[in-house]
């Protein structure tokens, strides 16, 4: 008798042909997570297509306590978030877990582009074979039983693999676009998502390089460390936001490099392994999503971390997380303070 997995399903091409690929060896039970009024309509007619079950769970609640408030907050708080690494922990796989199990299913599945590695008898998410679709970044809360309930489809294929597989099967939506990096804002306009709900940020000073004065900025939640386009200055020089001054409801500009550091420390920290964690070693780290992963020297002390790169990272966003690996090996990471 095979065993049963629970694979979240959007509507798109990769969680589809997750389904399918599970398909060969469990009975594949299909639920389409309501987050912020998201369609179910394409899921359930992939789902029919396939002939496996489909239902769909209001998860709205859990969303916005555990997702869309800490955005807001962070944002308001002249930080950049990641909203993606707090849901799949608190929803794709916290509440969908919660759901498996009280339903008697054995393991939740999504189309993550990641695998999974037994290492030392502990599992970890693993480097996806084809780099360019890569997800693990935003896995590293992940505990080890919600790894040992989780199935990854897709870490072995690229993503023209899986569009050939939907077209082979016959789902209509082999050529559908990918989401949105911030899916409950389907037109990227964050502010103004953020602003409906809390008024009109306060317009502040933008700082030049040599503490000037140069003119007025349009609220902090417009801006991110490493930003150059969009800022409206004419200046001697290329000019990017060195850093956000919620205090003051300053913008800080400098010239070229005043983006770049070597030193990057993290709070609110998490390590996937259960084994007690060196205070100092070294490894791979990377500073957002699509940045590459480059040597460090990582120290960890009183909850933080502290990795020293070898060369400077470009762009470093507090509130964006800072993400360690071993090799394809995820090790863990924290949310970025300075």
């Amino acid at each position: 008798m095979k065993k049963k997995v629970l694979i979240g399903m959007s509507g798109g091409v990769d969680s589809s042909v997750a389904a399918h690929l599970l398909m060969r060896d469990y009975d594949v039970i299909g639920v389409t997570l309501l987050l912020h009024g998201n369609d179910d309509s394409d899921a359930k007619a992939v789902c029919k297509r396939l002939g496996i079950e489909h239902f769909s769970h209001n998860a709205e609640r859990d969303f916005s306590e555990h997702v869309i408030k800490n955005f807001t907050s962070e944002y308001l708080s002249a930080r950049t978030p990641n909203p993606c690494v707090l849901c799949n922990y608190h929803i794709k796989f916290g509440t969908m877990l919660e759901l498996a199990e009280g339903l008697g299913i054995d393991f939740i599945a999504t189309g993550h582009y990641s695998r999974l590695l037994n290492f030392g008898g502990e599992l970890f998410p693993a480097r996806a074979l084809h780099s360019e679709k890569d997800q693990t970044y935003a896995l590293y809360r992940l505990n080890q039983k919600q790894l040992s309930r989780s199935l990854f489809p897709l870490g072995a294929l690229k993503k023209s693999d899986v569009r050939a597989i939907a077209e082979e099967i016959g789902l209509s939506v082999a050529e559908k676009s990918d989401s949105q990096d911030i899916c409950f804002i389907p037109d990227g306009d964050y502010a103004s998502y953020i602003e409906k709900s809390f008024g009109t940020q306060p317009h502040g000073i933008f700082r030049g390089p040599n503490g000037e004065n140069l003119g007025e900025h349009k609220g902090l939640i417009r801006y991110t460390v490493g930003q150059r386009r969009g800022l409206g200055i004419a200046y001697s020089e290329r000019l990017f936001v060195s850093r956000l001054d919620a205090e003051k409801n300053e913008v800080v500009l400098g010239t070229e490099g005043c983006q770049s550091k070597r030193c990057v420390s993290a709070s609110d920290i998490t390590f996937i392994s259960k084994k007690p964690i060196p205070e100092r070693f070294s490894c791979t780290a990377k500073i957002r999503y699509n940045a590459k992963a480059y040597p460090a020297d990582i120290t960890v002390k009183d909850g933080k971390i502290t990795a020293v790169f070898e060369a400077p990272q470009r762009g470093v966003c507090p509130g964006q997380s800072l993400v360690l690996y071993d090799g394809d090996r995820l090790l863990g990471g924290g949310i970025i303070d300075t």
